[in-house]
């Protein structure tokens, strides 16, 4: 999948500030592993183990970052408030044994720095992924998320996302997470 950038990011006004989305760059990667930890141990707490969001190492993810970015330049993209990235999103080709590639797009990740949830940066990115999606060609956009995370459950529904049956289950620190998958037809 060879995302093809836009030329201008889009911007919007909130609260009298200045938001936009923009392709991420090799130059985000700490903002966007220090984002990913911050947003796991916020939203996830209670939903995973403690132990398991304590240990998250914001130069692990950066690393993660660096080389995704580095192979996979134009799926992921920022949102920044007033000229500070505040959360990200990243859109890849479908991870899903029963998923075409060539038709099925995923977002792999996306999350808002807890000081920024609902402000509209979460709805801007993945209105960015599905609007990427659609210039690819490809035809549904699908993502994964904790069975027991209602708040995330409610936000992509509203994006138009509905359940497709589909789960998952996988080991975690001696824990077991749960996993159900969302769809969008684009």
């Amino acid at each position: 999948m060879g995302f093809h950038p836009r030329t201008a990011a889009e911007k919007v006004k909130v609260q009298g500030k200045l938001m936009q989305v923009r392709q991420a760059t090799i130059a985000d990667t700490n903002k966007i592993a220090q984002i990913h930890v911050a947003s796991w141990q916020a939203a996830y707490r209670g939903q995973i183990p403690d132990v398991v969001l304590d240990n998250l190492d914001v130069e692990k993810r950066a690393s993660f970052w660096r080389s995704h970015l580095a192979s996979h330049p134009l799926g992921t993209f920022v949102a920044e408030l007033n000229q500070e990235i505040i959360g990200f999103c990243d859109l890849i080709p479908s991870r899903d044994q029963d998923s075409n590639v060539q038709a099925i797009a995923e977002i792999a990740a996306i999350y808002v720095h807890p000081n920024h949830w609902r402000q509209g940066a979460g709805r801007m990115l993945c209105q960015r992924a599905l609007d990427a999606a659609r210039r690819e060609n490809f035809t549904a956009v699908t993502l994964w998320v904790l069975a027991l995370n209602v708040a995330a459950h409610s936000f992509y529904q509203a994006m138009g996302f509905h359940l497709d049956g589909a789960t998952k289950s996988e080991p975690m620190a001696n824990y077991e997470i749960h996993e159900v998958r969302f769809r969008i037809s684009i």
